[in-house]
């Protein structure tokens, strides 16, 4: 698995992804039940609210090898998770994600999947 990680833009200003990183090489959390070694391919941002910059981010990161986009917690479950707010645009973001990531795929002959957390 090629692991594209997109965090939330204003959260990547204090959180360093650790929690995120740890699900990976652990495989925890979303990760849990990957039999097949978990590569990072790169890491980005939404590119900041709404989530309009997500397509782009999302395509350059299948053209770097990713074959699974992953959203972090962040986004989906609000900083620290659980206990703020959740992206008040996470179902866009989503959205966007899976329709850019399949337009990718299918150009790449693979299938790109999604997945909506990390821990």
């Amino acid at each position: 698995m090629k692991v594209g990680l997109i965090r939330c833009e204003i959260v990547s200003e204090f959180c360093p992804a650790a929690s995120c990183l740890k699900s990976m090489r652990e495989k925890s959390g979303a990760f849990e039940g990957i039999d097949e070694e978990i590569e990072l391919v790169g890491v980005m941002t939404c590119g900041g609210c709404p989530g309009k910059k997500v397509s782009s981010k999302v395509r350059a990161l299948v053209n770097k090898g990713a074959d699974t986009i992953v959203l972090s917690s962040c986004i989906s479950k609000g900083y620290p998770v659980g206990v703020a707010f959740p992206c008040p645009n996470w179902e866009n973001i989503v959205k966007a994600v899976k329709s850019v990531a399949k337009k990718c795929g299918e150009a790449k002959g693979i299938d790109v999947k999604v997945v909506e957390w990390t821990h």
